[in-house]
């Protein structure tokens, strides 16, 4: 029986797409590295924030890392190109009802609390936030998906793990959870799959 709900943030909670690109974009700019294609981003895009700078820019940073928090207090995050999925506020208002939900993101803390909470206005469905200052290894390992579970009494048996990508439902399987793979991707070992976020609950129920 699944007792609680875990959800990635970018990618299903929210398309960030444009917006990080962009930010990403800015942040490069700024420490005077050339801006990403898009086919670069996107092999980015779940990434946490210093491995996707490495990423992109081809290069350690070290230098520049020391000095990340300046330089993301001068770049602007473009929330105005943020949007979340449809029914994607009743979906979570039903879950919220009958289980137990969590979210756990390769964001940092910031991200979640200073970009997406105040755009999405979600914080009150989510018992547990899991986020990478939070834990030593990064998805696909299961730790920060086990810690989710631990910090909200339950067993990785009864959690279901939401996510967008290969890398979401290696760290599913990983920890033991159920997976839902959200969106186009194809994955043979994700348990189910969607494109439609209203469809989430029905899907729970089978699992």
């Amino acid at each position: 029986m699944i007792r609680a709900v875990l959800f990635d943030i970018d990618g299903v909670l929210l398309d960030s797409f444009e917006a990080g690109f962009l930010f990403f974009g800015d942040i490069l700019a700024a420490i005077g590295y050339p801006r990403p294609t898009r086919g670069a981003y996107t092999n980015a895009f779940h990434l946490p924030l210093t491995l996707a700078l490495k990423h992109l820019a081809k290069a350690e940073l070290t230098e520049e890392l020391e000095h990340l928090h300046e330089i993301l207090e001068n770049v602007s995050y473009h929330t105005e190109l943020l949007s979340q999925p449809p029914h994607c506020q009743e979906v979570l208002e039903a879950l919220y009802k009958k289980y137990k939900l969590g979210i756990i993101t390769s964001r940092n803390r910031d991200g979640l609390s200073k970009r997406y909470f105040p755009f999405a206005k979600t914080e009150k469905y989510f018992s547990v936030t899991v986020t990478i200052d939070d834990v030593t290894h990064h998805k696909p390992h299961p730790e920060p998906l086990l810690l989710a579970a631990k910090k909200l009494g339950v067993t990785p048996s009864e959690c279901v793990y939401i996510g967008d990508s290969h890398t979401d439902i290696e760290a599913g399987r990983a920890a033991g959870m159920k997976t839902i793979l959200y969106g186009g991707k194809k994955n043979k070992d994700a348990d189910k799959h969607t494109t439609l976020f209203k469809k989430i609950p029905d899907i729970i129920a089978t699992l």
